[in-house]
């Protein structure tokens, strides 16, 4: 009778680059700063300090961070044993340590791989960081208006509701009369429906930005900034080669070599070798035998052929992305270069609120004095919240364009619009 036991322990490798990317970890809001800003330029930078959307940036580059030691660790050695007992007095045993050589350059080719993939996250934390910086300056602005809209709609409001007492505190009205209170009643609710808007929509503001920064709706109501008047010239040379976005085309690239330069590795096999011992017992009887054990898979019906040209393939993918971003980035910045000139050249030419809001005082003194028709004075309220909305929008546009064109040329990370 013969019993048979065989033991293969074995080392299990981590697998995929992406992987530690997935696992991030956040920080909740209790380990953020708490911090009280005192102005507009404090009030952004505590946002931005503060950003759950820039803290998760900033702990994925921490998580790629590791990448590089992932791929260049060493392989752990793998240790084979099988023990045969051949009936109650003889056996044999064997034991071998066996370490894994890559050959082909297979580590380096994954090195290069993480340093591109630590690259992309490195240019991806720049572009999502700013993005983010960009957008809540751009809120904190819409808040801004939205204050002097809703002031603007108010008085109006305020307006028409004293105009409409004036009118039901005569005893009689004539036909032009009645017309007008009817046209009066029309737009009180006209403006009214817009104040409901305006009020909801800077409510939905405060809400979000309460809770991506963690610092309070009061705060953020005293620290406003006002409306830009100082907007600086930009210039029209291009500076792409150090955006985030070409840095980010160019970790695909080097990552995309790595890739292929693996594919081209997977080809040689990899060699397992070390020493092995081998026991043969019989009776009482006892003999040693030391040597070498190899093993290695036999590249007979595969050297990664489809492997190696999917590489390739990719590579040159890799290199026409990389041409094609930095085409349009070019384009993209050229077009909003002239976008911020046009805007700010309007908002320059544009009546001023001090203006606006004295012609309008003037049309409200001349009604009530019986000199303009009512028509005049709800039109005059009218054309005042349009410019007014209008005007904030081509500000918000300038902002937004000015931002991404710094974020372009890599110098929006000190900025504060």
């Amino acid at each position: 009778m013969k019993g048979h036991s065989k033991l293969r322990p074995k080392a299990i490798i981590g697998g995929g680059i992406g992987l530690l990317l997935l696992t991030a970890a956040v920080p909740s809001s209790a380990q953020t700063k708490d911090c009280q800003p005192k102005g507009y330029e404090e009030l952004v930078k505590c946002a931005v300090s503060q950003s759950s959307e820039i803290q998760i940036s900033e702990q994925q580059l921490k998580a790629a961070n590791n990448l590089e030691g992932i791929a260049s660790q060493w392989r752990n050695p793998e240790l084979e044993a099988e023990s045969v007992q051949k009936g109650s007095d003889k056996s044999e045993t064997t034991a071998a340590l066996l370490f894994d050589i890559r050959l082909g350059g297979k580590r380096g080719a994954a090195i290069q791989e993480a340093q591109g993939e630590f690259q992309k996250a490195k240019a991806g934390r720049d572009l999502n960081s700013s993005q983010a910086k960009l957008e809540l300056i751009l809120k904190f602005y819409r808040l801004n208006h939205l204050k002097h809209e809703i002031k603007i709609e108010e008085e109006s409001v305020s307006t028409f509701s004293k105009i409409i007492g004036q009118y039901r505190g005569k005893a009689a009205l004539s036909p032009e009369q009645e017309v007008s209170l009817s046209v009066f009643r029309m737009a009180t609710s006209d403006h009214q429906l817009n104040l409901v808007k305006l009020r909801n929509e800077q409510e939905q503001l405060l809400q979000e930005l309460s809770a991506s920064t963690n610092i309070s709706r009061e705060t953020i109501q005293k620290n406003l900034p006002d409306h830009k008047v100082n907007w600086p010239e930009v210039s029209t040379q291009s500076k792409v080669e150090s955006s985030p976005h070409m840095r980010f085309a160019e970790g695909e690239l080097i990552a995309a070599k790595g890739q292929k330069e693996k594919a081209d590795a997977d080809a040689w096999p990899d060699l397992k070798v070390g020493p092995a011992v081998k026991i043969q017992k019989d009776g009482g009887s006892s003999e040693n035998y030391f040597g070498l054990s190899l093993s290695m898979p036999l590249p007979i019906f595969s050297l990664n052929g489809s492997g190696r040209a999917y590489g390739a393939q990719k590579l040159v993918e890799a290199e026409m992305s990389r041409s094609l971003t930095g085409r349009k980035i070019i384009g993209m910045r050229e077009q909003l270069v002239k976008k911020y000139q046009a805007t700010v050249s309007t908002l320059k030419a544009s009546i001023t609120d001090k203006s606006a809001e004295e012609k309008h005082e003037r049309v409200e003194r001349h009604f009530f004095r019986g000199l303009v028709p009512s028509s005049l004075v709800i039109e005059a309220h009218r054309q005042l919240i349009e410019l007014e909305e209008k005007r904030n929008e081509s500000e918000r546009d300038a902002l937004e364009a000015l931002g991404s064109i710094l974020i372009i040329d890599n110098q929006f990370s000190e900025v504060i619009l």
